[in-house]
C-alpha cells in the first residue's frame, strides 16, 4: 500500500490558503489545466504518458532490456544529449547514491549532442582504447532531432565500427529510443524494429523523465521503474487537486512566485548527494524559465559546501529565498543491521547514532537558514530515497514549476 508522502513546510511566509482570493486563484489554474484553456495545454503529454504508462508499456521496456543483456553487453555508448544524461542521472543518483554493485552493472558512456564537436572526437578516442567491443552496444536516443554535424558525427562513428568491428555484429547492438521525427533522422541505420522504443512527437523535452529511453537506463541499472510511476501517479493526484490547502505543490509554487517579486535570487539546498541531481534538473528548469527575467536558481549541498556559501547565506539573506530538501532516512540498497541503521552499537550516547547525527544536521540547517539568517524557507521533507519518493519528487518538481509560471502568467512551456 501506497503510504509515502511528502510534507511541505514554511517559514518566514506562509500565506494562508484557506483564504478566498488565494483559493480562487489556484483553482482557476487547475480548471483551466483541466479544461484545456490554458496556455501550452497541448503540451502536458507528458503527464498522460505517466498517468497511462501500462503494464504492457513496462514490459515493453523489459523486453528491449532483455535483448541488450542476452547480448552479454558490459558497456553501451549512448548518443543523446545532456538533458537525458540529467534525467537519468538524477533517478539513478536519488536511488542508488551508494550502489555497492555499480561495477558489476551495465556501465553507460554518454556521447552528447550539445558538446562541442571537438569533444565528441575526444570521448570516442578515450572509449576506444579500453572498451571491449564485443561485449559493447549503441543506443541512439533523442526527444527531439539532432543537429545536422551530430548526424555526420554518427555516420563517421558508425562506418568505423562497421569496418572494423563487423557491419551487421553493429547493427544487432544497435538501438532507437526516441521520438518519430528521430527515426526518420536516423532511418540511414538499419536497425531492427526489435530494437526500438518510439515516442509520439507530441512528448515535451523540458517534462520527459518519463520517456522511455529514461525508464529503460533506469531499469537496466535495476531501478523499479513501476513503483516510480506509481510515485508520480500518487503524488500527481496530489499536487493537481482543487483543494489549495491540501495541494503543496501550488503552495510551493504561489510562495516562490510571490518571493520572487522582491528575491531574484533561490537556493536549493540538500543535505543527502541522492537529491543534489534531482535539485540540479529542477534548477535547470528554473533558469530556463526566468533566466531572461534576471532570476536565478543555484544548488548546493549542507554542511559540505558551508564554509563555501555560508558567509554568503548569512551576509547576504535579504536577496534570495531558499529550499531545503531532505530525506528522513536514508535507503541501501544492501542489507545493514538494525543496529548499524538505527545507531552504531552505543545505545547510551544519542550523539552517536547515524540517525540522530543526520536529524540533529538538518534541524541546524533549517535553524540556520529560517532563525539566524531569517531567510524565507520552504523545508519539504521525504520519507527516504525510494523509487516511490522519486515519482512524488519528480511530481512535485514538475507541477510546482507549471503552477508558478501560469501564476506569473506566462506559458511553462516555452523559454
Amino acid at each position: 500500500m501506497l503510504v509515502s508522502k511528502l510534507l511541505l513546510k514554511a517559514y518566514n511566509y506562509y500565506p494562508d490558503f484557506s483564504n478566498e482570493n488565494i483559493a480562487k486563484i489556484g483553482t482557476e489554474i487547475i480548471d483551466g489545466i483541466k479544461f484545456k484553456t490554458v496556455d501550452g495545454f497541448e503540451n502536458f503529454g507528458f503527464h498522460e504518458l505517466a498517468l497511462n504508462f501500462s503494464n504492457q508499456n513496462i514490459e515493453e521496456i523489459k523486453k528491449l532490456a532483455k535483448n541488450i543483456v542476452s547480448t552479454k553487453t558490459t558497456d553501451i555508448i549512448i548518443f543523446t544529449d545532456l538533458r537525458t544524461e540529467q534525467n537519468y542521472r538524477s533517478g539513478y543518483e536519488f536511488v542508488y547514491s551508494n550502489d555497492l554493485l555499480l561495477e558489476n552493472k551495465i556501465r553507460f558512456h554518454f556521447i552528447l549532442s550539445d558538446s562541442p564537436q571537438y569533444v565528441w572526437f575526444q570521448r570516442f578516442e578515450s572509449l576506444k582504447t579500453h572498451l571491449n567491443w564485443e561485449t559493447t552496444s549503441f543506443i541512439f536516443a533523442k526527444l527531439h532531432t539532432f543537429n545536422t554535424e551530430f548526424i555526420e558525427y554518427i555516420k563517421i562513428i558508425l562506418n568505423y565500427l562497421q569496418q572494423h568491428h563487423g557491419y551487421w555484429r553493429t547493427l544487432n547492438k544497435s538501438y532507437l529510443i526516441g521520438k518519430e521525427n528521430v527515426e526518420l533522422q536516423l532511418d540511414f541505420i538499419e536497425i531492427s524494429e526489435n530494437n526500438k522504443l518510439i515516442s509520439p512527437n507530441i512528448l515535451e523535452p523540458r517534462y520527459a523523465f518519463f520517456a522511455e529511453i529514461n525508464l529503460l537506463l533506469l531499469f537496466l541499472k535495476g531501478v523499479d521503474i513501476a513503483k516510480v510511476l506509481q510515485g508520480y501517479v500518487s503524488g500527481s493526484n496530489d499536487f493537481t487537486s482543487n483543494l489549495i490547502g491540501l495541494n503543496q505543490a501550488l503552495q510551493y509554487a504561489y510562495i516562490c512566485s510571490i518571493l520572487a517579486n522582491d528575491k531574484k535570487r533561490s537556493l536549493l539546498i540538500s543535505s543527502d548527494p541522492a537529491i543534489n541531481s534531482v535539485l540540479t534538473l529542477y534548477s535547470k528548469l528554473k533558469n530556463e524559465q526566468y533566466i531572461n527575467k534576471n532570476r536565478l536558481c543555484a544548488t548546493m549541498q549542507f554542511p559540505e559546501h558551508i564554509y563555501t556559501y555560508a558567509p554568503y547565506t548569512i551576509a547576504m539573506s535579504n536577496i534570495y529565498y531558499a529550499t531545503f530538501v531532505q530525506l528522513n532516512s536514508q535507503r541501501h540498497d544492501y542489507r545493514i543491521t538494525p543496529e548499524l541503521s538505527i545507531n552504531d552499537g552505543v545505545d547510551k550516547f544519542k550523539q552517536n547514532r547515524l540517525s540522530e547525527f543526520n536529524h540533529r544536521n538538518n534541524d541546524g540547517i533549517v535553524t540556520t537558514l529560517s532563525s539566524v539568517a531569517n531567510v524565507p524557507l520552504a523545508h519539504i521533507i521525504l520519507e527516504q530515497n525510494g523509487e516511490i519518493e522519486l515519482g512524488i519528487l519528480v511530481a512535485f518538481f514538475y507541477w510546482s514549476n507549471i503552477f508558478e509560471a501560469y501564476l506569473n502568467k506566462i506559458n511553462p512551456f516555452e523559454i
